[in-house]
């Protein structure tokens, strides 16, 4: 009874932060709108979200991690190994790569990006180092086989002709293939979250780790679980953007774990761990989304932009900040 109290109370009080985030959301968009019209362009629109499929899915594993209180910063340099690697499994042997039917390069990438993923959970809950230090190593360690495998650059010739289905594959028109398995995955996500013994599990562990284990929850099992779902999700996304770029390329991802962790965060998630919700980081990654895109869109040069974005992005936490504080007050 009182587990299912304190679930009610977590929920209502993340979705308030999180209509709040939403609210800042469609504030973003009225005002970009009103200043450049062209922002609501269907083919700006459908940028904007092409833009941004790889950041949703690394960040809906990013997420459920954060909420236990574990951070996986390997997501971009695995993001990059996992494109390169695919490129090199699936290249003719010719142009040096392993030959392979594309079906089996792919299988192969995500095993070794899953690989990854358990070897940072071993390390974090088998070994007991930080999470942000074990995914800082597996992180260069990633981007290390990403340099190697595309000789620093990029793998792009001899590859088969089905490389680029997944990046280039059109739906109706406005959708495209890796935004179909985007919708998919969030959905997943959002099922496991809401109605899952394993998605209740994770708010659990994030609010009294002691408590999860002493009423019989596994977990280490679960963290464990929850990094290899993020290392084979971060090689998925690679695998989809070497599909749109034609080929694996070593610089792929870089900064994409400073962009997940932010939108997780926007999404109302705790640092400290306890909540969080799978909606609400879909709602941090598109404020950041269409902040790039409107400045794009002004002109504004890439220097600026990044300062932009972090005054940006520093005021949306305090609004959020604020928006906890007002519940805080009306709840008290």
């Amino acid at each position: 009874m009182g587990a299912k109290i304190s679930s009610g109370n977590r929920l209502s009080k993340q979705n308030y932060l999180t209509l709040w985030m939403l609210g800042l959301l469609v504030v973003l968009i009225v005002v970009v709108s009103i200043l450049q019209p062209a922002f609501l362009s269907p083919g700006n629109l459908r940028n904007v979200i092409n833009q941004n499929v790889a950041l949703i899915i690394i960040s809906m594993a990013v997420t459920m991690l954060m909420t236990t209180g574990n951070f996986d910063v390997s997501v971009g340099g695995i993001i990059g190994m996992g494109g390169v690697l695919c490129a090199w499994f699936s290249q003719s042997t010719v142009q040096g790569g392993a030959g392979l039917p594309y079906g089996i390069a792919i299988v192969l990438a995500l095993t070794a990006a899953a690989g990854l993923g358990l070897l940072n959970g071993l390390l974090v809950e088998r070994v007991g180092v930080a999470s942000i230090i074990v995914t800082l190593g597996t992180m260069s360690i990633a981007r290390g086989i990403a340099y190697i495998g595309a000789s620093g650059s990029m793998v792009t010739t001899g590859l088969p002709k089905v490389f680029r289905v997944f990046g280039v594959t059109e739906i109706a028109g406005f959708f495209s293939l890796p935004m179909i398995f985007m919708i998919i995955i969030v959905l997943a996500f959002l099922f496991v979250e809401a109605r899952t013994v394993f998605g209740q599990r994770v708010y659990f562990i994030g609010a009294n780790r002691n408590a999860a284990k002493l009423s019989g929850i596994k977990v280490g099992r679960q963290i464990i679980t929850l990094f290899v779902i993020s290392g084979f999700l971060s090689g998925f996304a690679g695998i989809i953007l070497a599909s749109k770029l034609g080929g694996g390329e070593s610089k792929v991802g870089l900064s994409y774990e400073f962009d997940a962790v932010v939108a997780t965060i926007l999404g109302g998630t705790s640092v400290t761990g306890g909540s969080g919700t799978v909606i609400g980081t879909v709602i941090g990654v598109f404020i950041i989304g269409i902040l790039s895109n409107a400045l794009n869109l002004f002109g504004v040069g890439t220097d600026w932009q990044s300062i932009v974005k972090g005054l940006v992005i520093v005021a949306a936490i305090l609004f959020q900040r604020f928006a906890a504080g007002r519940r805080a007050s009306r709840a008290a």
